[in-house]
């Protein structure tokens, strides 16, 4: 099949996604909800309110919800918004800011600073927080609190997103007799919020954003009573980046454990409980990497301290791009044609410090502050991340769960399968190759070994189109014979190669030939199931297995598997400059339940990830608001605890129903190899494949 035959394919493809939409309901239940409601909201306005000691100006705010019945209702509410809680310095912890010095709380404040466009101005001083409660709550109510940390790969995001403001949830709260207030937060990025630093010197360490999210929780205990919350009454909820920190933020083994204290319950939504964080050397390293980076920006040696934000946010693009992660990810930066022991030896040092190579997907994710003592290396005891989190228990009730495909939202994952056909391309094209022939592994990694032809594939890859990404990402012409089983070792770590071995022996996950385009789609396909198999699913349910067994926290364990009607995955809107990796990633999910698809139905907020407005069908309607009145419940903690012995899970199924299911891995992901047929993830587990590379 030629590419642009494909290419066509590709397009009809995802044209009849979004046209089917997910939703199989031939009988009108993607009918449009009616744009205008039958009751109106109200003007917002200011008002002074008094907090404590002293008056707030906020603002007096109405939403229309349904109520339990389904009819729409106007309820009246409270936002303060943008109240700065702490302030920091660069590449400094932050420090608490007293509730006194806040007099407006009228508009959201800054973003953060990251590398893509944001609704609020970004700046440095960033770290502020957004509060909603029913209207005239008084400060003796003692009502529950909810914090949201937002995800965004620890590189993007904000508390004032469309998508996770708490309006309507809090209104749907007050309306049903069960009110409560939400909170939600902002923390450094990227660099600003994860950047190595010597532990000898500085023994809080450098990951200043989980710094950040403490001092937030630090805030809400010690003034949400004023506002009329119970600090002793706190739900801290995260998504993906947001419930890997809520893991790590449960974790006991901490110089400043906050579990039980600051927060009391905790919901983790999509947390990579498999990904394998960056340790102390590895940090170190990439701090290294980031400094030679700058120079060849900027021309100078100056401090990345000491750099303009436009001149730090280049550096971060630059670590953030496709190239460099791929690079970095599989060992093809090691590569250096005029020195090969020199690549020998980076290779070498590559395999003998990873454990895996996960953490350059995500290369602003905290670190592992702990380093053990060596030969001339004093012992580094850490001080907010002192152990990998899959390593630790949970210390408070918790919620954790998945999406069905999480997998093919795994930072950079689908970008990096599919740049194999763009290098063959041009490999081809540079090298007058006939059609029909495919270069080897090595030509590829040799090619890529010059910066010339490392420019030219930067160039290509910016002209690429969505519909050319599509062919790519979900058909592309893979490597015959070895892309599917490399991206697996690659993912994995080199080091690990009888983990690999071992998946490709169970007929679930076992290479298909390439060759033909239904090989290269099955091995596709088997690759996300994989990675939400190991990093996502397999983990979670491990871990809720572990407190069940133990009985001392009680956990419950979810699966979100609707599809809904509109596109909720798209991070770039039309007409906005978009980077390649993030139209990699939103192409990626067409007609998939990728990680934050959740998140309208939590929220009852019709908005995609880019924050536009989205129009959901009925059934997206009745599911958004049932499924946000659970969310924000005590009977979600009471009424779906996980128990070993029944596997029982709380289930959003494809058709909108929420239920709990027994026997769920066994009845729901029953594999095709033997040793998979009692459930996918009972197998792999038996066999000692989920999550075996932290017992190295």
């Amino acid at each position: 099949m030629t590419m642009f035959s494909r290419s066509a394919l590709a397009v009809l493809i995802s044209l009849s996604l979004a046209a089917c939409g997910g939703d199989d309901d031939k009988s009108g239940g993607n009918q449009p909800v009616p744009e205008v409601p039958a009751v109106e909201p109200l003007p917002p306005q200011q008002i002074t309110v008094q907090i404590g000691d002293h008056s707030l100006t906020a603002m007096k705010e109405s939403v229309v919800v349904d109520d339990i019945e389904g009819e729409a209702a106007r309820v009246e509410l409270e936002a303060f918004k943008g109240i700065p809680y702490a302030n920091a310095t660069r590449f400094e912890h932050s420090q608490l800011n007293a509730l006194d010095t806040v007099t407006d709380a009228t508009e959201f404040g800054n973003a953060c600073p990251q590398n893509r466009d944001t609704i609020q101005a970004q700046s440095e001083d960033c770290l502020n927080l957004n509060i909603w409660r029913p209207e005239d709550t008084d400060a003796s109510a003692a009502l529950p609190v909810y914090v949201f940390i937002h995800g965004g790969d620890f590189e993007v995001g904000s508390g004032a997103d469309p998508l996770v403001q708490a309006d309507n949830v809090v209104a749907q709260g007050a309306l049903d007799g069960k009110p409560f207030i939400a909170v939600t937060i902002n923390y450094r990025l990227g660099i600003l919020g994860s950047y190595w630093l010597d532990g000898t010197k500085m023994p809080e360490g450098g990951n200043f954003g989980l710094g950040d999210q403490k001092r937030a929780l630090q805030w809400v205990n010690e003034n949400i009573d004023l506002f009329g919350g119970d600090p002793d009454n706190v739900t801290l909820i995260g998504q993906e980046a947001g419930a890997m920190s809520v893991g790590i933020l449960q974790q006991s083994q901490t110089q400043e454990n906050i579990a039980g204290t600051y927060f009391q319950r905790a919901i983790m939504q999509s947390n990579a409980y498999g990904f394998d964080y960056k340790s102390y050397g590895q940090a170190q390293t990439f701090s290294q990497k980031l400094a030679q980076y700058s120079e060849a920006l900027h021309q100078n040696d100056t401090e990345l301290a000491e750099l303009t934000l436009e001149q730090l946010m280049q550096v971060q693009a630059k670590a953030t791009g496709l190239l460099h992660t791929v690079g970095a990810w599989s060992g093809i930066d090691c590569i250096d044609t005029d020195d090969l022991v020199g690549s020998g030896l980076c290779f070498a040092g590559k395999l003998d410090s990873e454990m895996t190579p996960q953490h350059h997907l995500k290369p602003f994710a905290p670190y592992v502050e702990y380093r053990a003592k060596g030969f001339l290396k004093p012992e580094i005891s850490g001080h907010h991340l002192t152990t990998q989190p899959a390593q630790t228990e949970y210390t408070v009730p918790t919620v954790v769960g998945f999406n069905s495909n999480d997998g093919a939202t795994t930072s950079f994952l689908p970008s990096l399968t599919s740049l194999i056909p763009t290098i063959i391309e041009l490999i081809k094209e540079m090298n007058n190759a006939p059609e029909d022939t495919e270069p080897s592994a090595q030509a590829i990694q040799t090619w890529l070994a010059s910066q010339d032809n490392l420019d030219q594939l930067e160039q290509r890859l910016m002209q690429l189109t969505p519909e050319q990404v599509a062919t790519q990402v979900e058909l592309g012409d893979i490597l015959p014979g070895s892309a599917y089983e490399a991206i697996v070792k690659f993912f994995f770590g080199l080091g690990n190669g009888e983990l690999a071995n071992q998946l490709f022996a169970l007929t679930d996950y076992a290479p298909n030939n390439e060759s033909q385009l239904s090989g290269a789609v099955a091995n596709m396909a088997q690759f996300g199931q994989l990675t939400n198999d190991l990093l996502f699913s397999g983990p979670a349910r491990i871990k809720a297995k572990q407190s069940s067994d133990k009985g001392q926290v009680a956990t419950s364990l979810y699966q979100f598997d609707y599809k809904p009607s509109f596109n909720s995955w798209t991070v770039y809107n039309e007409g906005e400059a978009i980077h390649p990796g993030d139209m990699f990633r939103s192409t990626s999910c067409l007609g998939k339940i990728c990680t934050g698809a959740e998140l309208p139905f939590i929220f009852n907020k019709p908005y995609n990830l880019a924050g536009s407005q989205v129009k959901p069908s009925v059934k997206d309607t009745l599911l958004m608001n049932k499924m946000s009145r659970i969310w924000f419940s005590d009977e979600l903690f009471a009424d779906y605890q996980y128990d070993t012995a029944t596997d029982n899970v709380l289930s959003i199924n494809k058709d909108g129903e929420i239920s709990t299911i027994t026997d769920w891995d066994a009845q729901q992901n029953v594999g095709v190899d033997p040793e998979l047929r009692k459930g996918r993830l009972t197998g792999l587990e038996q066999l000692g494949l989920i999550m075996s590379y932290f017992d190295k």
